[in-house]
């Protein structure tokens, strides 16, 4: 176990220390020499000027060292990332989607980082607070290309609790079989994408079985970005279930931790997170702007004031959570945005208002135009579709003045067929332009 897991596991109070200035600046120093020894990182800093002696505190880090920009490590030879050779230490490889370039990026962890990463997150309150030895977790992540599923499987292994892997949508285990398992086992801990943990709830109400008898308890929605009423929603579904949202990238770990408000907190105990406008000037709380992440924990690929391309927006007040680190919205992808009349909205944002309305079907789709917005929702009961159909267009107008709202209530498995396999990402949920040809985000 690592020295910060060992403290805040039986000190949890440390984590109020993860802002102090000095410990950072230490951490960000040591972050710098440890990315030396990488090739990548040991030509761009020394063209750059940078020595690790010179960073004396946070402003020397981030006047001194420069950023690091996706299409760099997209054009890096995968083996000069590595701040550790193969041989010298047990190695893992993962690596992006690659869905908006077609080029992902190189991953690597040690097997000892990746063990130390389950520790650490078996400390955090949201973990520690609500996994038990007694409980039975599906970890429905995807296995391969990404370390989500096999991260999920350590965490439970290290916990004690009885792990149940399922995956995500593969030829061994279909939707059908997943919900089956899900519901044969009673599992108490669903780990799935927030459309996953919905398809599973549809399956098992197109059998007659009520998703509430399952027993699930705690559904940690990730590999896809989640709104809170829809996280609501979602725990409704299955008997009023807890949900909470883990939202990372492959490439620098858990940007956030979650809490029980639905808000998520910058883990400042191991990433230095840093927000600017487009042109890399600071923003301040409130402001929507870019997030710039250095993980400090990074063994294998250390990663220095990456771009990440999401926009966040840092809280002004406390999260009433109590948890002692900053609260945060992550908004979404840069250029993801779309303006309905005078307001611009990320596409999360719109599921959020659009999950007012106590929706259970699997999928929406929503298309904005320049002078109004298509919605089209799914949702298994036709008698509520007139209530809802008010509700989802009474929500946006009071939202967005002067814009015309028209709204579709259509069966579950209409936008999205839940029952099959899904070799990629499905149709997208936000579209925007004529003849809805511009994808915004999917899942």
């Amino acid at each position: 176990m690592s020295t910060l897991s060992f403290l805040l596991k039986h000190f949890p109070g440390i984590i109020r220390f993860s802002e102090n200035k000095g410990m950072i600046t230490r951490r960000l120093r040591a972050s710098v020499k440890r990315a030396f020894n990488s090739k990548f990182y040991r030509e761009k800093l020394t063209r750059a000027g940078v020595k690790p002696s010179a960073i004396r505190s946070i402003d020397d880090f981030k006047r001194i060292v420069p950023l690091t920009m996706r299409p760099e490590l997209e054009a890096a030879d995968p083996y000069d990332v590595l701040a550790i050779q193969p041989g010298k230490e047990c190695l893992i490889y993962a690596q992006t989607s690659g869905t908006s370039t077609g080029r992902p990026v190189p991953v690597w962890v040690t097997k000892r980082e990746f063990e130390r990463q389950a520790e650490l997150a078996l400390c955090l309150p949201i973990i520690r607070n609500n996994l038990r030895k007694d409980m039975k977790c599906a970890i429905c992540y995807p296995y391969t290309r990404t370390l989500a599923g096999r991260g999920g499987d350590l965490i439970i292994q290290k916990s004690g609790a009885t792990l149940i892997p399922i995956g995500t949508r593969n030829n061994m285990y279909p939707p059908e079989v997943a919900a089956e398992t899900i519901r044969k086992l009673r599992v108490d801990v669903l780990g799935a994408a927030a459309t996953d943990a919905f398809a599973f709830a549809n399956i098992l109400l197109d059998r007659g079985i009520r998703p509430e008898e399952v027993g699930v308890k705690y559904i940690m929605s990730g590999a896809e970005p989640c709104s809170e009423n829809r996280a609501r929603a979602l725990g409704k579904v299955w008997g009023g279930a807890k949900v909470f949202s883990l939202l990372g990238q492959n490439e620098s770990g858990f940007v956030g931790v979650p809490c029980e408000q639905y808000m998520m907190h910058i883990p400042s105990f191991a990433m230095f997170t840093e927000v600017i406008h487009d042109d890399g000037t600071p923003a301040g709380k409130g402001e929507r702007a870019l997030s710039v992440v250095t993980p400090t924990t990074r063994e294998a690929m250390p990663m220095l004031r990456y771009l990440t391309g999401d926009y966040i927006e840092l809280l002004k007040e406390p999260c009433a959570c109590g948890l002692p680190l900053p609260a945060m919205r992550i908004l979404g992808r840069k250029g993801t945005d779309v303006r309905l009349g005078p307001t611009s909205r990320f596409p999360i944002e719109l599921e959020n208002t659009l999950y007012k309305a106590d929706l259970n079907g699997v999928w929406y789709q929503i298309h904005a135009w320049p002078d109004h917005v298509d919605i089209t929702a799914e949702h298994r009961d036709e008698s509520d579709w007139s209530r809802l159909s008010g509700q989802i267009k009474g929500n946006f107008s009071s939202e967005f003045p002067g814009v015309k709202i028209n709204v579709k209530m259509v069966p579950q498995g209409t936008l999205y067929n839940y029952r099959e396999l899904r070799m990629g990402k499905p149709v997208s949920r936000v579209l925007a332009g004529s003849g809805g040809s511009e994808l915004i985000e999917g899942a």
